[in-house]
């Protein structure tokens, strides 16, 4: 019988992915399932803060961000219900 721990990841999304990934390095055999069908998916997040660069950093895939389309974040303005309520730059 095999006793090696079977893992089921729901979601390919960046937390989905990662976790994938980290257990798949880590010997575990995984499953990863995501609902959509394409590659091309709108994100959540808008920007990658410190800690994100740093996690990447710690799986090996830093060097991957420069070969990613990107651009530099300016500034953030902050909207609800279609009015402005401040902008931070």
């Amino acid at each position: 019988m095999n006793h090696r721990p079977k893992v089921v990841v729901v979601g390919a999304g960046p937390a989905g992915a990662s976790l994938a990934l980290l257990l798949a390095r880590g010997g575990v055999a995984v499953t990863l399932v995501e609902a959509g069908t394409s590659l091309e998916r709108q994100f959540r997040g808008e920007a990658l803060m410190p800690s994100g660069l740093e996690a990447l950093a710690a799986m090996g895939l830093l060097e991957l961000i420069p070969g990613l389309p990107h651009r530099p974040l300016v500034g953030w303005r902050f909207v609800v219900n279609g009015q402005e309520l401040f902008t931070a730059s």
